[in-house]
Parts: structure tokens; C-alpha cells; sequence
């Protein structure tokens, strides 16, 4: 995964040279981000359990081509103070941080002065680690967690230009996730022991969002919404806000 973000970091910085040969018009422009994603419930891979949960603020920039479409990549960290997890067949808890990363691409397509459809592809990685403490049979036990969460989406969606300034989309398309959750640890300062977690697929996914300016500076909000089926079947609500922070 890292192989991946730091080839398309390296393509992405080398994109304006090569678009100024073209003589292309291309707009970069700077972003504070902010996103929530979390399941109803916990995901079930045999008898054991993983928290699907993930989230962070931090900042995306985009190249967009006139022609060509759109170029951006995103970096974010995140903290959350009480997270839990399966250990030893009982829920430890504690603080968690978390560094996430991504790229994508966005092709806009007008139909008239009204509608365009937006295709868009992208892939986002969360890593998440945290020291976790509780109790397992009784005895005192501490644990430290590893969490990775990656998620690729492709969708489709048709936008809806309602004034000048406000503009709605609804989106649907796929999502190509992965979970991969250590928990390693002892019990009661003597006992080794490690709970592991490995689960992927591919589902639906749905979305709607929101384009509007707050004194004059462009904001954008999205509502998103898939399943993830392991050996049970839970929803994720997801929740990204985009504010423009500069043009350059």
C-alpha cells in the first residue's frame, strides 16, 4: 500500500511540467478535509470480531485538467480517545491514532447548463495503531493494535446544478475494501498472545452530496453509505467534508 501512495505522489508532482508542455489549462487548487466512516456493528470473520471504524482531518490537492479531468491526492491523521478491541475472547479499550492516505481521479462530463455526470475512482488507506487495556478472565491484560483499513471506489454519479452556487449529486457504484487488525498483548504480565484479523470484499455503494459556498468559500459535503459482507452483513455510514483552503 505505501508502494502505491508514494508512485502516485511521485505522479502527481510530476504532472505539472508535463501539462505546461501541453499548454493545457489546468487549475491546482488546496483543501482542508475532514472525514467519519464507521459500521453499525462489528464485522464477524469466524468467532472473532473487528471494529470497523476510521477518520481524520487533513489536506487534498488537486490538478485539474480542462480537458482531461481531475488529479488529487489526500493526507490526514486522526486520534480517537476510546477505541475497542477483540482480544483473547474479551473487548479491550483505549486511545488510538491514525495516519491515512490516498489518490484518485475525477473525469466531469456536461450534459447542459444544468447536469454533468461525474465518473471517480479513487483508493483511501487508513493505518491505526493504539495501546489497549481491560481484562481477560479476570486477569489484567494490555495489548497493542494495528489496524489497516483500505478502500477503493468507483462511481458514477449525475449532479444537479440547482443555482448558480448550490449544486446536489447522487452517486452509486462499487467498493473494494480490506481489513487487516492485530491485537498483540499480554495477560496479567505473563502470558503471551496475539488476535488477528483478515477480511476483504467488494459491495455496493451509494452516495449524496452537497456543493455550496459559506462567505464566499467553497464547501463541499458527502453522505455515503455501503455494505460490507464477511461472515455477517453491517452497514457503513460515512461522512467527508471538503473546504477550499487556497488556488495556486
Amino acid at each position: 500500500m505505501h508502494t502505491r501512495f508514494v508512485v502516485g505522489l511521485v505522479f502527481a508532482l510530476s504532472v505539472k511540467p508535463l501539462i505546461a508542455v501541453a499548454e493545457s489549462k489546468v487549475d491546482y487548487s488546496a483543501e482542508l478535509i475532514a472525514s467519519y466512516s464507521e459500521a453499525d456493528k462489528r464485522i464477524q470473520v469466524g468467532n472473532r470480531f473487528a471494529t470497523f471504524r476510521s477518520g481524520g482531518a487533513g489536506f487534498r490537492v488537486e490538478a485539474e485538467h480542462d480537458k482531461y479531468g481531475m488529479l488529487y491526492g489526500s493526507l490526514g491523521f486522526g486520534y480517537s480517545p476510546n477505541e475497542t478491541a477483540s482480544f483473547s475472547g474479551s473487548n479491550l479499550s483505549g486511545p488510538a491514532s491514525s495516519i491515512f492516505y490516498g489518490a484518485g481521479y475525477r473525469y466531469d462530463y456536461q450534459l447542459n447548463q444544468r447536469y454533468k455526470l461525474i465518473f471517480s475512482t479513487d483508493m483511501v488507506v487508513h493505518d491505526i495503531a493504539g495501546d489497549l487495556e481491560g481484562e481477560v478472565r479476570g486477569s489484567p491484560a494490555v495489548a497493542e493494535i494495528t489496524s489497516d483499513i483500505s478502500m477503493q471506489d468507483m462511481t458514477l454519479a449525475l449532479r444537479y446544478s440547482v443555482t448558480r452556487d448550490f449544486h446536489v449529486s447522487l452517486g452509486a457504484g462499487t467498493r473494494k475494501w480490506k481489513l487487516d487488525a492485530l491485537a498483540d498483548g499480554t495477560i496479567n504480565t505473563v502470558i503471551d498472545a496475539t488476535s488477528q484479523v483478515s477480511v476483504e470484499g467488494q459491495d455496493p455503494l451509494q452516495y449524496i452530496g452537497f456543493e455550496f459556498d459559506i462567505s464566499n468559500v467553497p464547501v463541499e459535503a458527502y453522505f455515503r453509505r455501503s455494505s460490507l459482507d464477511a461472515d455477517n452483513s453491517v452497514t457503513v455510514h460515512e461522512i467527508e467534508i471538503q473546504v477550499l483552503f487556497t488556488n495556486f
